[in-house]
């Protein structure tokens, strides 16, 4: 007996993936947080015409959205397969958009920017920073990934030392 079927089975995976990672796991305000967003496409076929969206971290307070990073201007750095490429298109927002971004079919590509913490991000013990980017474009369903910076545990303490006179005068002995 033979039988024919048009039934498969198998399981959709998304071939196109997002991840976001912090350098540092930790802000106080006024420093800079350099971010990598890594794209990974384990399809065989390539992906152009690419924009990653990052909210910079917006949350609402009563009627207001506040974004408690600002974009590093410049600071962007594209690689595919590891290699440096030139400097994709930049709108510094908020929110933040990267686009022009290509991946190659079994490749991966990497961004980093820096962005800085500014007064809208919470400066106590507890405090943290929600951020958030959003892959899109060329025809592909908004692929998103989310990284959480704290807000730095223990005392913003510098010293400073300095010497008055700044000038000393000679006592006349010799050395």
């Amino acid at each position: 007996t033979v039988t024919n079927s048009n039934i498969a089975s198998g399981e959709l995976v998304e071939v196109l993936s997002v991840t976001k990672t912090a350098v540092r796991d930790t802000y106080l305000v006024g420093e800079d947080v350099t971010y990598a967003v890594s794209i990974l496409n384990s399809g065989a076929v390539p992906f152009t015409g690419l924009t990653v969206t990052d909210d910079l971290g917006a949350y609402t307070v009563g009627a207001t959205t506040v974004t408690p990073l600002t974009y590093g201007e410049g600071s962007v750095r594209y690689y595919v397969n590891g290699v440096l490429q030139a400097a994709p298109a930049v709108v510094a927002g908020p929110p933040l958009q990267i686009s022009g971004i290509s991946v190659p079919a079994g490749g991966n590509a990497l961004i980093l920017y820096e962005a800085q913490v500014n007064a809208f991000a919470p400066p106590v013990v507890g405090g943290e920073v929600i951020n958030e980017v959003t892959l899109s474009g060329g025809g592909i369903t908004p692929v998103t990934a989310t990284e959480t910076v704290n807000a730095a545990i223990g005392p913003d303490l510098s010293i400073t030392k300095t010497i008055t006179p700044a000038q000393v005068a000679d006592n006349g002995r010799v050395t």
